[in-house]
């Protein structure tokens, strides 16, 4: 009877062994919500925002953005289900000065860990004019928040996720460390392309007329002219005289082409570039589009589209 006590109480222990390993297999398969590697479940506002997210912690991080590309963040609303994805995430990243004005209070009541606006502590710009906030104040209101289409702002940003993914997560230091400067110098070789594009367009030619007033800070950045805006923020509607107005700053300035973002109605850029016989492409600033999927590849269609429209060639 020993013999067979001991037979059946190794067979229970080796049992009770492999469940052990196997649930701890479950716990670290991801099925948490963090990485594959044991790091945190990140939310982002922006899909923009979550690519940098994904090219700094790569499959350490369990990345998702809230908005789907091309919704308009000024608006947009959280439904109860992405409520409860920000209140599951370990940290969220959002861009701030009022660009998510429909949700920001959403996420900032609900988040189960810190938010982080990536725009803190930026140098901004309010109508027309740059200033620079100091250490935990707030930008002026009305500053215009599309700071990530100035690459190097938009590296900023970049740093600002690694150093916040190491503090959450300090085991992953030296995947996020290693990562983002990978892709710092990526960025840093995309800023260089952007301003030899705008340096090879005439000067005379280097005027922007857009939908809404996204561009300022690639217009600062890479040496572009702001010639005219149909409105200042999404959501204006722009009166009778204010195409006719935009007409004419299309021809007494000699734009040679208008640009429109995709996820907006541009009828009346449209009608006042016809009026002015002038090309309307597109130009991207927080949504993506057709063969656009990354950060990364929107500077570059951005590229493609400024040289086409305004290079002359």
């Amino acid at each position: 009877m020993k013999r067979l006590f001991s037979w059946a109480a190794l067979i229970l222990s080796i049992s009770a062994v492999a469940l052990a390993l196997l649930l701890a297999a479950c716990s670290d398969d991801g099925s948490d919500g963090g990485g594959s590697d044991g790091g945190p479940r990140v939310v982002t506002s922006l899909e923009i925002f979550a690519d940098m997210v994904r090219n700094v912690g790569a499959e350490r991080v369990d990345v998702d953005a809230l908005l789907p590309s091309g919704a308009d963040p000024h608006t947009f609303e959280l439904a109860p289900s992405r409520v409860a994805d920000v209140a599951d995430a370990d940290i969220v990243f959002i861009n701030g000065l009022g660009l998510e004005a429909g949700i920001e209070d959403v996420i900032t009541n609900n988040a189960g860990g810190p938010v982080i606006r990536l725009s803190d502590g930026l140098p901004v710009i309010q109508d027309d004019e740059e200033y620079t906030p100091e250490e935990g104040e707030e930008a002026p209101e009305g500053s215009n928040p599309h700071l990530w289409l100035d690459v190097r702002l938009g590296a900023q940003y970049v740093e600002r996720i690694r150093d916040e993914l190491i503090a959450i997560d300090p085991a992953g230091r030296a995947t996020y460390e290693a990562n983002a400067h990978a892709y710092l110098e990526r960025l840093g070789d995309l800023d260089r392309e952007m301003e030899a594009a705008v340096l090879a367009i005439p000067q005379e030619r280097r005027k922007l007329v857009t939908f809404h007033d996204a561009y300022p800070y690639l217009a600062k950045r890479y040496g572009l002219e702001i010639a005219g805006v149909v409105v200042p923020s999404p959501g204006q509607e722009p009166s009778a005289q204010d195409v006719a107005d935009l007409t004419d700053t299309i021809v007494s300035q000699g734009v040679p082409a208008v640009f429109k973002e995709p996820q907006f109605n541009a009828e009346i850029l449209e009608r006042a570039a016809g009026e002015a016989g002038v090309r309307v492409l597109d130009l991207l600033s927080d949504a993506y589009a057709d063969g656009v999927d990354s950060y990364f590849s929107l500077i570059e269609y951005d590229i493609r589209q400024l040289q086409e429209g305004l290079g002359g060639g």
